[in-house]
Protein backbone atom coordinates (compact mmCIF):
# COMPACT_ATOMS: atom_id res chain seq x y z
CA UNK A 1 0.00 0.00 0.00
CA UNK A 2 2.88 2.19 -0.65
CA UNK A 3 5.63 3.44 -2.61
CA UNK A 4 8.38 0.83 -0.27
CA UNK A 5 6.23 -2.33 -0.77
CA UNK A 6 6.12 -1.22 -4.50
CA UNK A 7 9.96 -1.02 -4.47
CA UNK A 8 9.91 -4.27 -2.96
CA UNK A 9 7.60 -6.04 -5.32
CA UNK A 10 8.93 -4.85 -8.22
CA UNK A 11 12.66 -6.25 -6.95
CA UNK A 12 10.90 -9.95 -5.77
CA UNK A 13 10.59 -12.34 -8.53
CA UNK A 14 7.43 -13.60 -7.96
CA UNK A 15 5.62 -10.30 -6.88
CA UNK A 16 7.13 -8.88 -10.49
CA UNK A 17 4.88 -10.60 -12.03
CA UNK A 18 1.82 -9.57 -10.79
CA UNK A 19 3.22 -5.70 -12.01
CA UNK A 20 4.16 -7.15 -15.75
CA UNK A 21 0.64 -6.09 -17.21
CA UNK A 22 0.23 -2.94 -15.26
CA UNK A 23 3.20 -2.17 -17.83
CA UNK A 24 2.63 0.47 -20.34
CA UNK A 25 4.38 -1.74 -23.07
CA UNK A 26 1.60 -4.41 -22.14
CA UNK A 27 -0.63 -2.69 -24.37
CA UNK A 28 -3.88 -4.03 -22.02
CA UNK A 29 -6.31 -4.94 -24.26
CA UNK A 30 -10.02 -5.84 -23.52
CA UNK A 31 -9.83 -9.09 -25.86
CA UNK A 32 -6.02 -10.30 -25.46
CA UNK A 33 -5.61 -14.16 -24.14
CA UNK A 34 -4.37 -13.37 -20.93
CA UNK A 35 -2.78 -17.32 -20.89
CA UNK A 36 -1.12 -16.54 -23.83
CA UNK A 37 0.33 -13.06 -23.22
CA UNK A 38 1.68 -14.23 -19.81
CA UNK A 39 3.16 -17.82 -21.02
CA UNK A 40 5.19 -15.55 -23.25
CA UNK A 41 6.58 -13.81 -20.65
CA UNK A 42 6.74 -16.62 -18.18
CA UNK A 43 6.68 -19.77 -19.77
CA UNK A 44 6.87 -21.69 -16.57
CA UNK A 45 5.02 -20.25 -13.29
CA UNK A 46 2.55 -17.62 -14.58
CA UNK A 47 -0.37 -17.52 -12.17
CA UNK A 48 0.37 -14.58 -10.61
CA UNK A 49 0.68 -12.69 -13.79
CA UNK A 50 -2.60 -14.52 -15.70
CA UNK A 51 -4.39 -13.39 -12.02
CA UNK A 52 -3.15 -9.76 -12.71
CA UNK A 53 -4.20 -9.66 -16.21
CA UNK A 54 -8.02 -10.85 -15.56
CA UNK A 55 -8.04 -8.55 -12.67
CA UNK A 56 -7.19 -5.50 -14.94
CA UNK A 57 -9.58 -6.73 -17.60
CA UNK A 58 -12.09 -6.63 -15.27
CA UNK A 59 -11.35 -3.52 -14.10
CA UNK A 60 -10.81 -2.12 -17.61
CA UNK A 61 -14.41 -3.65 -18.64
CA UNK A 62 -16.92 -2.63 -15.32
CA UNK A 63 -17.66 0.90 -14.87
CA UNK A 64 -18.24 2.04 -11.70
CA UNK A 65 -21.79 1.60 -9.39
CA UNK A 66 -24.20 -0.85 -9.38
CA UNK A 67 -27.51 -1.59 -12.03
CA UNK A 68 -30.60 -1.13 -10.29
CA UNK A 69 -33.06 -3.82 -10.05
CA UNK A 70 -34.92 -5.17 -13.01
CA UNK A 71 -38.45 -4.39 -11.99
CA UNK A 72 -37.01 -0.39 -11.57
CA UNK A 73 -35.95 0.25 -15.26
CA UNK A 74 -38.54 2.32 -17.34
CA UNK A 75 -38.72 3.52 -20.86
CA UNK A 76 -36.02 2.55 -23.06
CA UNK A 77 -34.43 0.97 -20.24
CA UNK A 78 -37.43 -1.57 -19.79
CA UNK A 79 -37.33 -2.65 -23.27
CA UNK A 80 -36.98 -6.35 -24.49
CA UNK A 81 -34.00 -5.45 -26.54
CA UNK A 82 -30.50 -6.74 -26.51
CA UNK A 83 -28.87 -3.31 -26.92
CA UNK A 84 -25.85 -3.98 -25.49
CA UNK A 85 -23.16 -6.69 -24.52
CA UNK A 86 -20.40 -4.71 -22.02
CA UNK A 87 -20.48 -1.54 -20.24
CA UNK A 88 -17.84 -0.12 -23.06
CA UNK A 89 -20.65 -0.12 -25.31
CA UNK A 90 -22.63 2.49 -23.34
CA UNK A 91 -21.53 5.97 -23.43
CA UNK A 92 -20.41 8.16 -20.50
CA UNK A 93 -21.37 6.66 -16.87
CA UNK A 94 -23.98 4.33 -18.10
CA UNK A 95 -23.76 0.36 -17.48
CA UNK A 96 -25.11 -2.34 -19.19
CA UNK A 97 -27.74 -3.87 -17.19
CA UNK A 98 -30.34 -6.52 -17.35
CA UNK A 99 -34.04 -5.33 -17.28
CA UNK A 100 -35.38 -8.73 -16.84
CA UNK A 101 -35.67 -9.57 -20.49
CA UNK A 102 -32.99 -8.00 -22.36
CA UNK A 103 -30.03 -5.44 -21.36
CA UNK A 104 -29.79 -1.84 -21.97
CA UNK A 105 -27.59 0.75 -21.31
CA UNK A 106 -28.89 2.46 -17.63
CA UNK A 107 -27.66 5.22 -15.21
CA UNK A 108 -26.59 3.61 -12.44
CA UNK A 109 -26.93 3.75 -8.65
CA UNK A 110 -23.81 4.36 -5.98
CA UNK A 111 -21.99 5.68 -8.89
CA UNK A 112 -19.54 7.23 -5.64
CA UNK A 113 -19.84 4.13 -3.32
CA UNK A 114 -16.29 3.42 -1.71
CA UNK A 115 -14.66 5.28 -4.11
CA UNK A 116 -12.29 7.84 -2.65
CA UNK A 117 -12.35 11.70 -2.39
CA UNK A 118 -10.94 13.73 -4.78
CA UNK A 119 -7.46 15.14 -3.00
CA UNK A 120 -7.69 18.77 -1.93
CA UNK A 121 -7.37 21.06 -5.14
CA UNK A 122 -4.67 23.10 -3.67
CA UNK A 123 -1.33 21.48 -5.41
CA UNK A 124 2.23 22.36 -3.73
CA UNK A 125 4.84 23.36 -6.54
CA UNK A 126 8.37 23.11 -5.16
CA UNK A 127 11.88 23.57 -7.61
CA UNK A 128 14.40 21.16 -5.54
CA UNK A 129 17.79 22.88 -5.82
CA UNK A 130 18.89 19.53 -7.82
CA UNK A 131 16.46 20.39 -10.74
CA UNK A 132 13.81 18.44 -9.99
CA UNK A 133 10.40 19.65 -9.28
CA UNK A 134 8.05 18.49 -6.08
CA UNK A 135 4.43 17.75 -6.56
CA UNK A 136 2.85 17.61 -3.35
CA UNK A 137 -1.05 17.30 -2.71
CA UNK A 138 -3.54 16.38 0.45
CA UNK A 139 -6.37 14.00 0.92
CA UNK A 140 -9.56 14.60 2.48
CA UNK A 141 -10.97 11.60 4.60
CA UNK A 142 -10.37 8.47 3.19
CA UNK A 143 -13.65 6.64 3.21
CA UNK A 144 -12.42 3.80 1.39
CA UNK A 145 -11.03 0.46 3.32
CA UNK A 146 -8.94 -0.38 0.15
CA UNK A 147 -5.50 1.08 -0.98
CA UNK A 148 -5.72 4.05 -2.79
CA UNK A 149 -3.62 5.07 -5.84
CA UNK A 150 -3.08 8.79 -6.99
CA UNK A 151 -2.18 9.22 -10.82
CA UNK A 152 -1.01 12.64 -11.53
CA UNK A 153 -1.14 14.35 -14.98
CA UNK A 154 0.62 17.59 -16.68
CA UNK A 155 -0.03 19.21 -19.43
CA UNK A 156 2.93 22.06 -20.90
CA UNK A 157 3.26 25.22 -23.61
CA UNK A 158 6.29 26.63 -25.25
CA UNK A 159 6.86 30.60 -24.50
CA UNK A 160 7.42 33.30 -21.78
CA UNK A 161 3.98 33.61 -20.71
CA UNK A 162 1.65 30.46 -19.81
CA UNK A 163 -1.06 29.55 -21.88
CA UNK A 164 -4.08 26.74 -21.92
CA UNK A 165 -5.00 27.26 -25.49
CA UNK A 166 -1.60 26.19 -26.49
CA UNK A 167 -1.19 23.32 -24.09
CA UNK A 168 -0.24 19.88 -24.70
CA UNK A 169 -2.79 17.05 -23.89
CA UNK A 170 -2.96 15.44 -20.22
CA UNK A 171 -0.32 13.22 -19.55
CA UNK A 172 0.26 10.58 -17.06
CA UNK A 173 3.45 11.45 -15.41
CA UNK A 174 3.16 9.36 -11.81
CA UNK A 175 1.25 6.67 -10.15
CA UNK A 176 1.81 5.95 -6.65
CA UNK A 177 0.37 5.57 -3.38
CA UNK A 178 2.09 8.35 -1.55
CA UNK A 179 0.76 12.17 -1.60
CA UNK A 180 3.69 13.51 -3.57
CA UNK A 181 6.09 12.75 -6.47
CA UNK A 182 9.24 14.39 -7.54
CA UNK A 183 9.75 14.56 -11.43
CA UNK A 184 13.31 14.80 -12.92
CA UNK A 185 12.10 15.52 -16.42
CA UNK A 186 11.26 19.31 -15.55
CA UNK A 187 12.46 21.30 -19.02
CA UNK A 188 13.09 24.96 -19.34
CA UNK A 189 11.08 27.18 -21.68
CA UNK A 190 7.93 25.67 -20.63
CA UNK A 191 5.30 26.28 -18.89
CA UNK A 192 3.54 23.20 -16.56
CA UNK A 193 0.33 22.78 -15.33
CA UNK A 194 -0.44 19.51 -12.86
CA UNK A 195 -3.87 17.09 -11.78
CA UNK A 196 -4.31 14.83 -9.97
CA UNK A 197 -7.06 11.95 -9.17
CA UNK A 198 -7.63 9.46 -6.27
CA UNK A 199 -8.46 5.69 -7.79
CA UNK A 200 -8.95 2.45 -5.82
CA UNK A 201 -11.11 -0.62 -7.22
CA UNK A 202 -14.07 1.09 -6.89
CA UNK A 203 -13.47 3.40 -9.11
CA UNK A 204 -12.34 7.80 -9.16
CA UNK A 205 -14.35 10.79 -8.57
CA UNK A 206 -12.16 12.34 -11.48
CA UNK A 207 -9.10 14.70 -11.57
CA UNK A 208 -8.17 18.01 -9.74
CA UNK A 209 -8.65 21.41 -11.27
CA UNK A 210 -5.33 22.34 -12.83
CA UNK A 211 -3.32 23.64 -10.47
CA UNK A 212 -1.11 27.11 -11.13
CA UNK A 213 1.64 27.37 -13.67
CA UNK A 214 5.50 27.23 -12.40
CA UNK A 215 8.33 26.94 -15.16
CA UNK A 216 11.92 25.97 -14.26
CA UNK A 217 14.05 28.64 -12.85
CA UNK A 218 16.94 27.90 -15.55
CA UNK A 219 17.62 29.36 -18.66
CA UNK A 220 17.03 27.34 -21.80
CA UNK A 221 19.87 25.73 -23.66
CA UNK A 222 20.89 26.82 -26.91
CA UNK A 223 19.49 24.84 -30.27
CA UNK A 224 22.03 21.79 -31.04
CA UNK A 225 24.18 21.65 -34.63
CA UNK A 226 21.43 20.31 -37.36
CA UNK A 227 21.91 16.55 -38.03
CA UNK A 228 22.39 14.58 -40.95
CA UNK A 229 23.22 17.83 -43.39
CA UNK A 230 23.28 16.03 -46.95
CA UNK A 231 22.79 16.82 -50.30
CA UNK A 232 19.15 15.40 -51.49
CA UNK A 233 18.94 16.30 -54.93
CA UNK A 234 21.57 17.59 -57.29
CA UNK A 235 20.72 18.88 -61.06
CA UNK A 236 22.53 20.47 -63.98
CA UNK A 237 20.60 23.10 -66.18
CA UNK A 238 21.20 24.89 -69.20
CA UNK A 239 24.76 25.93 -69.38
CA UNK A 240 27.09 25.30 -66.05
CA UNK A 241 23.95 26.30 -64.19
CA UNK A 242 23.27 23.96 -60.81
CA UNK A 243 20.45 23.74 -58.30
CA UNK A 244 20.93 21.38 -54.99
CA UNK A 245 18.54 20.54 -52.12
CA UNK A 246 19.91 20.79 -49.09
CA UNK A 247 17.98 18.90 -45.65
CA UNK A 248 18.69 18.58 -42.38
CA UNK A 249 16.90 17.02 -39.54
CA UNK A 250 16.65 18.65 -35.89
CA UNK A 251 15.58 16.93 -32.39
CA UNK A 252 12.06 17.44 -31.71
CA UNK A 253 12.25 17.44 -27.75
CA UNK A 254 13.97 20.88 -27.66
CA UNK A 255 13.81 23.71 -24.71
CA UNK A 256 12.64 26.26 -26.99
CA UNK A 257 11.21 25.76 -30.78
CA UNK A 258 13.74 26.46 -33.60
CA UNK A 259 12.78 29.98 -34.90
CA UNK A 260 15.40 29.94 -38.17
CA UNK A 261 17.60 28.92 -39.65
CA UNK A 262 20.76 30.86 -40.53
CA UNK A 263 22.64 29.40 -43.97
CA UNK A 264 25.81 30.33 -45.41
CA UNK A 265 27.39 29.11 -48.75
CA UNK A 266 30.40 29.95 -50.64
CA UNK A 267 32.53 28.47 -53.06
CA UNK A 268 36.53 27.71 -54.61
CA UNK A 269 37.72 25.72 -57.34
CA UNK A 270 36.93 22.37 -57.79
CA UNK A 271 38.93 19.91 -55.34
CA UNK A 272 39.76 22.61 -53.08
CA UNK A 273 38.35 23.76 -49.70
CA UNK A 274 39.71 26.79 -49.24
CA UNK A 275 36.76 29.19 -50.00
CA UNK A 276 36.93 32.82 -50.42
CA UNK A 277 34.81 35.04 -48.04
CA UNK A 278 34.30 37.58 -51.06
CA UNK A 279 31.82 34.65 -52.55
CA UNK A 280 30.13 34.39 -49.23
CA UNK A 281 26.15 34.21 -49.49
CA UNK A 282 23.67 34.02 -46.55
CA UNK A 283 19.90 33.22 -46.17
CA UNK A 284 17.27 32.80 -43.70
CA UNK A 285 14.91 29.79 -43.64
CA UNK A 286 12.30 28.74 -41.48
CA UNK A 287 12.24 25.05 -42.94
CA UNK A 288 14.58 22.02 -42.44
CA UNK A 289 15.61 22.59 -46.06
CA UNK A 290 17.29 25.34 -48.62
CA UNK A 291 17.28 25.07 -52.51
CA UNK A 292 20.42 26.56 -53.93
CA UNK A 293 19.84 27.72 -57.73
CA UNK A 294 22.56 29.76 -58.72
CA UNK A 295 25.47 27.42 -58.55
CA UNK A 296 27.89 26.90 -60.98
CA UNK A 297 29.36 23.39 -61.97
CA UNK A 298 32.70 22.53 -61.79
CA UNK A 299 33.61 24.37 -58.06
CA UNK A 300 33.25 23.11 -54.63
CA UNK A 301 30.78 24.40 -52.36
CA UNK A 302 30.92 24.94 -48.70
CA UNK A 303 28.06 25.18 -46.28
CA UNK A 304 26.72 25.98 -43.18
CA UNK A 305 23.33 25.46 -41.09
CA UNK A 306 23.06 27.36 -37.74
CA UNK A 307 19.61 27.09 -36.09
CA UNK A 308 18.03 29.53 -33.71
CA UNK A 309 15.41 29.83 -31.24
CA UNK A 310 14.09 33.03 -29.08
CA UNK A 311 13.66 32.99 -25.37
CA UNK A 312 11.27 36.26 -25.22
CA UNK A 313 13.61 39.04 -26.95
CA UNK A 314 17.12 36.86 -26.95
CA UNK A 315 18.39 35.13 -29.76
CA UNK A 316 19.80 31.52 -28.83
CA UNK A 317 22.12 30.25 -31.34
CA UNK A 318 23.31 26.64 -32.22
CA UNK A 319 26.91 25.36 -33.25
CA UNK A 320 26.99 25.32 -37.11
CA UNK A 321 26.52 22.26 -39.17
CA UNK A 322 28.82 22.29 -42.13
CA UNK A 323 28.86 20.16 -45.41
CA UNK A 324 31.32 19.93 -48.18
CA UNK A 325 30.51 18.93 -51.51
CA UNK A 326 31.32 19.13 -55.49
CA UNK A 327 29.12 20.14 -58.79
CA UNK A 328 31.49 18.41 -60.83
CA UNK A 329 29.45 18.12 -64.35
CA UNK A 330 31.27 14.65 -65.18
CA UNK A 331 28.83 13.11 -62.56
CA UNK A 332 26.92 10.50 -64.65
CA UNK A 333 24.08 10.03 -62.38
CA UNK A 334 23.72 13.49 -62.63
CA UNK A 335 25.02 14.87 -66.04
CA UNK A 336 22.21 16.36 -68.06
CA UNK A 337 19.10 15.89 -65.68
CA UNK A 338 17.01 18.19 -64.78
CA UNK A 339 14.88 17.97 -62.30
CA UNK A 340 10.35 19.66 -63.34
CA UNK A 341 10.92 22.07 -60.16
CA UNK A 342 14.74 23.37 -61.50
CA UNK A 343 13.32 23.25 -65.29
CA UNK A 344 10.40 25.39 -64.23
CA UNK A 345 12.31 27.57 -62.46
CA UNK A 346 15.09 27.91 -65.66
CA UNK A 347 12.30 28.80 -68.09
CA UNK A 348 10.97 31.48 -65.82
CA UNK A 349 14.26 33.64 -66.02
CA UNK A 350 14.68 32.58 -69.15
CA UNK A 351 11.62 34.67 -70.16
CA UNK A 352 12.34 37.50 -67.70
CA UNK A 353 16.11 37.57 -68.60
CA UNK A 354 16.83 35.98 -71.66
CA UNK A 355 18.69 33.08 -72.47
CA UNK A 356 21.27 31.96 -69.74
CA UNK A 357 25.09 32.35 -70.67
CA UNK A 358 27.84 29.47 -70.20
CA UNK A 359 28.30 31.42 -67.07
CA UNK A 360 27.49 34.36 -65.00
CA UNK A 361 29.59 36.52 -62.76
CA UNK A 362 28.44 37.14 -59.12
CA UNK A 363 28.85 40.46 -57.65
CA UNK A 364 28.19 41.04 -54.14
CA UNK A 365 26.26 43.69 -51.72
CA UNK A 366 28.08 46.88 -51.93
CA UNK A 367 29.67 48.35 -49.14
CA UNK A 368 31.32 51.61 -47.45
CA UNK A 369 34.82 51.77 -46.58
CA UNK A 370 38.06 53.85 -45.98
CA UNK A 371 35.46 56.85 -47.17
CA UNK A 372 34.12 55.00 -50.39
CA UNK A 373 31.67 52.70 -51.75
CA UNK A 374 32.71 49.84 -52.75
CA UNK A 375 31.78 46.03 -54.31
CA UNK A 376 33.29 42.64 -54.80
CA UNK A 377 33.04 41.06 -58.12
CA UNK A 378 34.11 37.18 -58.89
CA UNK A 379 34.19 34.77 -60.97
CA UNK A 380 35.29 30.65 -62.07
CA UNK A 381 38.55 30.70 -62.87
CA UNK A 382 40.12 28.33 -65.89
CA UNK A 383 43.18 26.21 -65.24
CA UNK A 384 44.82 27.98 -68.00
CA UNK A 385 48.29 29.20 -66.48
CA UNK A 386 48.46 32.18 -68.96
CA UNK A 387 45.09 33.58 -68.83
CA UNK A 388 43.98 36.69 -67.16
CA UNK A 389 41.36 38.96 -66.97
CA UNK A 390 40.73 42.53 -68.24
CA UNK A 391 37.25 43.78 -66.45
CA UNK A 392 35.69 46.65 -68.25
CA UNK A 393 33.21 48.38 -65.93
CA UNK A 394 31.25 52.09 -65.59
CA UNK A 395 28.19 53.49 -64.61
CA UNK A 396 25.28 53.43 -67.50
CA UNK A 397 22.80 55.65 -65.90
CA UNK A 398 22.82 57.32 -62.13
CA UNK A 399 20.21 59.52 -60.00
CA UNK A 400 21.83 62.70 -59.65
CA UNK A 401 22.46 62.98 -63.89
CA UNK A 402 26.35 62.07 -62.64
CA UNK A 403 28.74 60.26 -64.94
CA UNK A 404 32.80 59.10 -65.22
CA UNK A 405 34.51 57.15 -68.00
CA UNK A 406 34.52 53.22 -68.57
CA UNK A 407 37.63 51.72 -66.03
CA UNK A 408 39.54 48.98 -67.03
CA UNK A 409 41.54 46.68 -64.71
CA UNK A 410 43.83 43.53 -65.34
CA UNK A 411 44.13 40.76 -62.77
CA UNK A 412 44.96 36.71 -62.87
CA UNK A 413 42.94 36.39 -59.70
CA UNK A 414 39.61 35.49 -59.75
CA UNK A 415 37.73 38.56 -57.96
CA UNK A 416 38.43 42.02 -58.41
CA UNK A 417 37.17 44.93 -55.99
CA UNK A 418 35.65 48.16 -57.42
CA UNK A 419 36.09 51.10 -55.71
CA UNK A 420 35.04 54.66 -55.89
CA UNK A 421 31.71 53.99 -57.03
CA UNK A 422 29.05 56.75 -57.34
CA UNK A 423 25.37 56.65 -55.56
CA UNK A 424 22.37 55.52 -57.03
CA UNK A 425 23.45 54.38 -60.18
CA UNK A 426 23.54 51.24 -62.02
CA UNK A 427 26.68 49.48 -62.88
CA UNK A 428 27.73 47.69 -66.12
CA UNK A 429 30.68 45.04 -66.09
CA UNK A 430 32.33 43.28 -68.51
CA UNK A 431 34.87 40.55 -68.03
CA UNK A 432 37.13 39.49 -71.11
CA UNK A 433 39.17 36.30 -69.96
CA UNK A 434 42.39 36.55 -72.32
CA UNK A 435 44.23 33.47 -72.98
CA UNK A 436 47.04 32.42 -75.15
CA UNK A 437 45.60 29.27 -76.05
CA UNK A 438 42.18 30.30 -77.69
CA UNK A 439 40.06 32.93 -77.43
CA UNK A 440 37.42 33.38 -74.63
CA UNK A 441 33.76 34.86 -74.77
CA UNK A 442 33.36 37.70 -72.81
CA UNK A 443 30.46 38.04 -69.66
CA UNK A 444 28.57 40.75 -68.70
CA UNK A 445 26.19 41.85 -65.87
CA UNK A 446 25.71 44.64 -63.82
CA UNK A 447 24.62 45.95 -60.49
CA UNK A 448 22.83 49.08 -58.65
CA UNK A 449 24.32 51.10 -55.87
CA UNK A 450 22.52 52.43 -52.95
CA UNK A 451 21.97 55.96 -52.30
CA UNK A 452 24.45 57.86 -50.02
CA UNK A 453 21.04 59.11 -48.15
CA UNK A 454 20.94 55.05 -46.98
CA UNK A 455 24.28 54.54 -46.35
CA UNK A 456 24.47 57.65 -43.90
CA UNK A 457 22.01 56.30 -42.29
CA UNK A 458 23.63 53.06 -41.22
CA UNK A 459 26.52 54.32 -40.74
CA UNK A 460 28.35 54.42 -37.58
CA UNK A 461 30.66 57.24 -38.54
CA UNK A 462 29.05 60.49 -40.45
CA UNK A 463 29.19 60.69 -44.16
CA UNK A 464 29.35 64.05 -46.17
CA UNK A 465 27.10 62.99 -49.41
CA UNK A 466 28.47 64.15 -52.36
CA UNK A 467 26.76 68.09 -53.15
CA UNK A 468 25.45 67.85 -49.72
CA UNK A 469 26.64 71.56 -48.80
CA UNK A 470 26.21 73.42 -51.75
CA UNK A 471 22.42 72.04 -51.76
CA UNK A 472 22.27 72.72 -47.94
CA UNK A 473 20.05 75.24 -48.37
CA UNK A 474 17.16 74.13 -50.84
CA UNK A 475 15.00 71.44 -49.00
CA UNK A 476 14.17 68.24 -51.05
CA UNK A 477 10.09 68.20 -50.91
CA UNK A 478 9.88 65.40 -53.06
CA UNK A 479 8.15 62.25 -51.20
CA UNK A 480 6.79 58.81 -52.11
CA UNK A 481 3.41 58.50 -50.43
CA UNK A 482 0.35 56.13 -50.57
CA UNK A 483 3.01 53.32 -50.56
CA UNK A 484 0.92 49.64 -50.88
CA UNK A 485 1.63 46.09 -50.69
CA UNK A 486 0.04 42.63 -51.63
CA UNK A 487 1.46 39.60 -52.32
CA UNK A 488 0.25 37.05 -55.13
CA UNK A 489 0.74 33.51 -54.08
CA UNK A 490 0.94 30.87 -56.90
CA UNK A 491 2.57 26.97 -56.23
CA UNK A 492 3.57 28.38 -52.95
CA UNK A 493 5.54 30.92 -53.95
CA UNK A 494 5.16 34.26 -52.66
CA UNK A 495 5.45 37.45 -55.09
CA UNK A 496 5.64 40.80 -53.40
CA UNK A 497 3.41 43.96 -55.34
CA UNK A 498 4.42 47.36 -54.27
CA UNK A 499 3.19 50.72 -55.70
CA UNK A 500 3.13 54.65 -54.33
CA UNK A 501 2.75 57.97 -55.77
CA UNK A 502 4.77 61.33 -55.30
CA UNK A 503 3.04 63.43 -52.70
CA UNK A 504 4.70 66.87 -54.75
CA UNK A 505 6.91 67.50 -57.72
CA UNK A 506 7.71 71.06 -57.71
CA UNK A 507 8.28 72.50 -61.00
CA UNK A 508 11.92 73.57 -59.73
CA UNK A 509 12.86 69.78 -58.33
CA UNK A 510 11.70 67.76 -61.63
CA UNK A 511 11.77 64.16 -60.67
CA UNK A 512 14.30 62.13 -62.26
CA UNK A 513 13.89 58.55 -60.17
CA UNK A 514 13.32 56.46 -57.27
CA UNK A 515 16.01 54.93 -55.15
CA UNK A 516 14.31 52.19 -53.42
CA UNK A 517 15.11 49.30 -50.71
CA UNK A 518 14.06 46.63 -49.47
CA UNK A 519 15.55 44.63 -46.02
CA UNK A 520 14.69 41.39 -44.65
CA UNK A 521 14.65 41.67 -41.30
CA UNK A 522 15.57 39.19 -38.37
CA UNK A 523 15.43 40.05 -34.95
CA UNK A 524 18.76 40.34 -32.78
CA UNK A 525 20.20 41.10 -29.28
CA UNK A 526 18.17 44.04 -27.81
CA UNK A 527 21.58 45.03 -26.22
CA UNK A 528 23.64 45.16 -29.18
CA UNK A 529 24.95 48.60 -31.01
CA UNK A 530 25.77 46.73 -34.41
CA UNK A 531 23.14 45.97 -36.98
CA UNK A 532 22.52 42.41 -37.13
CA UNK A 533 24.41 40.12 -39.15
CA UNK A 534 21.32 38.01 -41.04
CA UNK A 535 19.66 41.33 -42.11
CA UNK A 536 19.72 40.95 -45.92
CA UNK A 537 19.34 44.56 -47.86
CA UNK A 538 18.68 45.32 -51.38
CA UNK A 539 18.89 48.64 -53.46
CA UNK A 540 17.93 49.57 -57.03
CA UNK A 541 17.16 52.79 -59.11
CA UNK A 542 14.20 53.36 -60.97
CA UNK A 543 12.92 55.98 -63.58
CA UNK A 544 10.38 58.62 -62.41
CA UNK A 545 7.78 56.28 -64.73
CA UNK A 546 7.75 53.54 -62.70
CA UNK A 547 6.58 53.32 -59.73
CA UNK A 548 5.80 49.76 -59.04
CA UNK A 549 8.31 46.93 -57.85
CA UNK A 550 7.92 43.51 -58.07
CA UNK A 551 9.97 41.00 -55.62
CA UNK A 552 9.50 37.20 -56.33
CA UNK A 553 10.68 34.75 -53.73
CA UNK A 554 10.31 36.13 -50.75
CA UNK A 555 9.62 34.05 -47.65
CA UNK A 556 6.66 33.54 -46.22
CA UNK A 557 6.22 34.58 -42.93
CA UNK A 558 8.95 36.98 -42.87
CA UNK A 559 8.84 40.90 -41.83
CA UNK A 560 10.72 43.10 -44.38
CA UNK A 561 10.82 46.78 -44.75
CA UNK A 562 10.74 48.72 -47.59
CA UNK A 563 12.33 52.31 -48.45
CA UNK A 564 11.22 54.28 -51.20
CA UNK A 565 13.33 57.69 -51.58
CA UNK A 566 12.47 59.95 -54.73
CA UNK A 567 15.87 61.39 -56.20
CA UNK A 568 14.96 65.25 -57.90
CA UNK A 569 17.64 67.23 -59.34
CA UNK A 570 18.60 68.72 -56.05
CA UNK A 571 18.93 65.83 -53.88
CA UNK A 572 17.19 63.14 -52.76
CA UNK A 573 13.95 63.16 -50.77
CA UNK A 574 12.40 62.02 -47.23
CA UNK A 575 12.57 58.20 -47.10
CA UNK A 576 8.83 57.03 -47.07
CA UNK A 577 9.47 53.65 -45.20
CA UNK A 578 6.37 50.54 -44.65
CA UNK A 579 7.19 47.08 -42.23
CA UNK A 580 5.20 44.45 -43.09
CA UNK A 581 4.89 40.97 -42.87
CA UNK A 582 4.69 38.01 -45.64
CA UNK A 583 1.79 36.00 -45.37
CA UNK A 584 3.14 32.41 -43.61
CA UNK A 585 3.16 29.25 -44.61
CA UNK A 586 -0.02 28.06 -43.48
CA UNK A 587 -1.71 30.53 -45.54
CA UNK A 588 -0.19 29.18 -48.46
CA UNK A 589 -2.08 25.74 -50.02
CA UNK A 590 0.59 23.44 -51.16
CA UNK A 591 -1.18 22.22 -53.96
CA UNK A 592 -2.95 25.11 -55.61
CA UNK A 593 -2.90 25.65 -59.35
CA UNK A 594 -4.79 29.03 -58.81
CA UNK A 595 -3.32 32.81 -58.23
CA UNK A 596 -3.85 34.11 -54.71
CA UNK A 597 -4.35 37.64 -54.13
CA UNK A 598 -3.59 38.88 -50.56
CA UNK A 599 -3.67 42.72 -50.19
CA UNK A 600 -2.88 44.72 -46.59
Amino acid sequence: QNNGSLGWCQADKQCSKCLEPCKESWGMDRKINCNQFCERAFPRKNWECVTSCEFLQSALAVKQGTCLPPERASGFAAACVEGCDHDRECSAQKKCCFNGCGHTCQAPKDLYKSVPLKPRKELSLRELPSGQLEVRWSSRFNISAEPVVYVLQRRWNFGIQPSEDSATSWQVVAQTTEQGARLSDIRPGRWYQFRVAATNTRGTRGFTTPSRHIHASRDPANPPAPAELRVANLSFGPGRVVSARLQWTMPPDLDVPVHHYKVSWSWSHSGQFAASPLNKKRKIVQQNHIDLDNMRSNRTYSVEVQAVSFWGQTPLKGPRAIIHFSTQHSMSSHTGHIFPVQLAIFKLRRMMHGAPRDDIMDVGMPFYQDGQLQVHVYWQKTLDPSEYYLIHWGPEFCGHNQTKPMETITTQESFVTLRSLLFSCKYKVLLQPVSKRSPSLSQTTSFFTPSCALIRDKSPKAITCPGEKAKSRRKVVAKAANLTVSFEIWDGNVTGLFSWDVSTDPPHQPLIGYQVTWLELVPNNLHSNKMPQSLISQSQVLPPERNILVLSDMHPGSLYRLEVQAITEDGDGPTTSRTFQTPSHQSIPKHSENRIHIKI
